[in-house]
């Protein structure tokens, strides 16, 4: 898919901030390195779909192995097959899994690492830039504080938000080349894919994990996944909380004709690898 043509811009970018942000995280976040001995590891974007994929994950794995379903579509019960690293095993004879939204330190690319310490293998959810940071300026916009015009130029530096544009291409960028240099151990996966086909998208992670799913157990575990189930199984909390966002308006009309400019700008410089997205914009 075509990357957008560099816009023609005056707005400035913050462009040394945020390498040496990336340089300087990228060699000092070892927990990947030190979180290694699972069966499959899942690294996904935030506000790529992460509760929703491991509910249906969760739900498959408890329905063949004979577990007590999740009975939560979120937190604490969805943990019980998809963990936190740190977190302690639940059901000892299901596959053990982890999950995090960290970026890699660099020693992660070396082939020569991975040559003397064994990893696991990852599979890497990830979701149209726009979209994502729409879902997450909706879930914490009042903690945020300020229009979405203002939260669309982030923080190079990693500090002010849960999640912004400049974290959203790092991830990209870290986990591009990671799958790029070692492609059988990364399995990415694009949340629109999984909205397409979800049961193509769970059966391929499965297999790369190399655990056995019956295809009858899928069907269940993607109805489970259904956004009626997961808004009736959430744990109850405050709004900003909520896994689901209720506005079904496209991602893209949140952007004005300068908020896309920006976006376009940002991309064009920084953004290593178009992941199989179109980031051409509709007409306003």
């Amino acid at each position: 898919m075509p990357a957008p043509v560099r816009p023609t811009t005056s707005e400035p970018l913050p462009l040394a901030t945020f390498r040496w942000h990336c340089r300087r995280h990228d060699a000092s976040n070892f927990a990947l390195l030190k979180h290694r001995h699972f069966d499959g590891f899942l690294v996904t974007m935030k506000n790529s779909g992460t509760h929703w994929l491991k509910h249906m994950m969760s739900t498959a794995l408890a329905l063949e192995l004979e577990l007590p379903l999740p009975q939560f579509a979120d937190q604490p019960s969805r943990d019980d097959f998809i963990s936190h690293p740190r977190h302690p095993r639940r059901y000892p004879q299901a596959p053990r899994l982890a999950s995090t939204h960290s970026i890699p330190h660099a020693w992660f690319d070396s082939p020569a690492l991975r040559a003397c310490v064994k990893l696991p293998t990852y599979a890497v959810l990830v979701r149209d830039l726009r979209a994502a940071l729409v879902s997450n300026y909706e879930k914490w916009k009042d903690d945020y504080g300020v229009s979405f015009k203002e939260y669309l130029r982030g923080d190079p530096r990693g500090q002010r938000y849960v999640f912004d544009i400049w974290g959203g291409i790092h991830f990209l960028n870290r986990w591009g080349r990671v799958a790029q240099r070692f492609p059988a151990a990364t399995l990415e996966i694009r949340y629109e894919d999984l909205q397409a086909s979800p049961a193509s998208v769970l059966g391929a992670i499965f297999e790369h994990f190399n655990i056995t799913i019956s295809p009858r157990h899928l069907a269940p575990a993607i109805l489970s996944g259904s956004k009626q189930n997961m808004v009736a199984k959430a744990v109850p909390v405050a709004p900003e909380q909520r896994v689901v966002r209720a506005d079904e308006r496209a991602p893209t009309s949140w952007f004005d004709a300068e908020d896309r400019e920006y976006f376009d700008h940002v991309v064009a410089c920084c953004l290593a690898d178009d992941h199989g997205y179109d980031w051409r914009w509709p007409a306003l």
